[in-house]
């Protein structure tokens, strides 16, 4: 097996928890060095992988031979790093979002074409087996065509750190609403017709948003209603999806899909009334459905490594889990929610 000798550039959060230990457990990766500019975590990770350690990304992919570069600093360095990486010959694997505006990230995809290199974003929240599990439920098309998904997430946080400051490319629509959306267009793939969105802060104590609310129109007609909200003492169901002949919700605790439909073959054939003056002064049409209930669990679904994901791209050339122009459309949706929402008054 061919090993990617990778460098892994950021041993805050995500780099250090997740991406560093995967990189090390997975036998298709070499973990070559790291860079970050805090020396007790360079050090740290001298001890604990006895790899190389840089403060100065440029002296690392000098001195170093390196196939994959795994961006995991803060967003206002994503475009840059990955650009630097380019121009060393290097492979880019970069934590969401990739840039803080869609003409940033166009500037590194053009970049990635003209240096013919490889680009994918960290896009965790479409392998969960959540996503999975109701993927499958949609295969075997028991509520019929989707026509709506409401997407919650919900939770109180004061948020304290560089994430609640713009300026430093915070706020929940280039946090988690890179998730949430993200999951939204895994689902139901399509071209986006119209945009709506609201942003407030409430509990934050920067200057960024933690509350949204983000309407989008798919080209296929579907309504993907997305509620990000970082100011709700109380949890929401976080997915329920709506379909021609049923429902499909994820319970409360996030361990199973209950499902709900009808069948069509079974549904009466219903006499279609014109007139204005209803018959018998009737509000219903005396139809009586017959339901059918389904639980399907989480536990049953395995979730996607998305290191295997990476070797299957980075080494032996399949499709990307996550192409680059999906993640083009994600920044230039959020990017319209900005447009629509940085003006407003933010704060109540």
């Amino acid at each position: 097996m061919k090993k990617i000798r990778t460098a892994v550039i950021g041993l805050g959060r995500i780099g250090w928890h997740f991406h560093v230990p995967e990189i090390v457990k997975h036998s298709g990766f070499e973990l070559v060095c790291v860079c970050d500019t805090l020396i007790e975590r360079l050090k740290e990770a001298h001890d604990i992988y006895n790899v190389q350690t840089y403060s100065n990304m440029q002296d690392m992919l000098k001195r170093e031979h390196i196939d994959l570069v795994v961006i995991a600093s803060p967003t206002q360095f994503h475009v840059q790093q990955s650009i630097e990486a380019f121009k060393y010959g290097c492979d880019v694997f970069c934590d969401k979002p990739a840039a803080t505006c869609a003409s940033d990230g166009q500037k590194v995809f053009d970049l990635m074409i003209k240096n013919n290199s490889k680009f994918m974003v960290y896009q965790p929240h479409r392998t969960g087996s959540d996503i999975q599990c109701l993927k499958n439920i949609l295969k075997k098309g028991l509520i019929g065509p989707v026509y709506m998904i409401k997407r919650t997430r919900c939770d109180y946080s004061r948020r304290c750190d560089w994430q609640a400051f713009r300026e430093f490319g915070g706020g929940i629509l280039n946090n988690y609403g890179s998730h949430q959306i993200d999951q939204l267009l895994h689902i139901v793939p399509s071209e986006i017709r119209n945009v709506h969105c609201i942003t407030r802060k409430i509990a934050s104590l920067g200057n960024a948003e933690d509350v949204a609310k983000i309407l989008i129109e798919t080209s296929e007609n579907t309504i993907l209603d997305l509620d990000i909200n970082m100011a709700s003492a109380f949890s929401l169901e976080p997915w329920i999806v709506f379909g021609k002949y049923g429902t499909a919700a994820l319970n409360p605790d996030g361990e199973v899909w209950n499902v709900r439909y009808c069948k069509p073959t079974e549904l009466t054939n219903l006499l279609v009334q014109k007139e204005l003056a209803a018959r018998g002064r009737k509000y219903s049409n005396g139809e009586k459905i017959k339901w059918y209930e389904e639980e399907f669990k989480l536990s049953d679904f395995a979730p996607i490594n998305y290191y295997d994901e990476c070797y299957n791209f980075f080494a032996l050339g399949k499709e990307p889990l996550v192409p680059w122009q999906e993640t083009l459309q994600l920044m230039q949706i959020i990017d319209l929610c900005k447009q629509q929402t940085y003006q407003e008054k933010e704060t109540i």
